[in-house]
């Protein structure tokens, strides 16, 4: 599935537990034991463990949505950020985040594929 933030194309993707450890293990350097999602800013993907249920999969896509959010907002690298910032942010990303998850919900899911390798 994809979706449009400020010109930017982003894919949402499912990849297996194995294959998002692997993918995390490349960004960040270090092995978690479990990856419900993953956003990977530099190639505009959002991933879902496909191994989850899917409503599970809806709360992780929230999340893994608002760091697309803060990406694209430019607010990844402010420092200090605060509780007054993090209410402007939800009450600002709320509807872009209930779109692409209502989306997801009434059939992006099923028409959802399992892109190529990560890049």
């Amino acid at each position: 599935m994809e979706f449009t933030i400020n010109g930017d194309m982003w894919f949402i993707g499912f990849k297996t537990t194995k294959e998002l450890i692997d993918i995390y293990m490349t960004q960040f350097n270090e092995k978690p034991s479990f990856v419900f999602g993953l956003t990977v800013r530099s190639q505009h993907q959002i991933w879902l463990n496909e191994e989850m249920q899917t409503s599970e999969q809806i709360k992780v896509l929230k999340h893994e949505l608002t760091h697309c959010y803060i990406w694209e907002s430019g607010l990844y690298y402010v420092p200090n950020f605060d509780e007054e910032m993090a209410c402007d942010l939800v009450s600002k990303s709320n509807d872009f985040i209930n779109e692409v998850v209502n989306k997801f919900i009434k059939g992006g899911k099923k028409k959802m594929e399992r892109r190529g390798e990560y890049e």
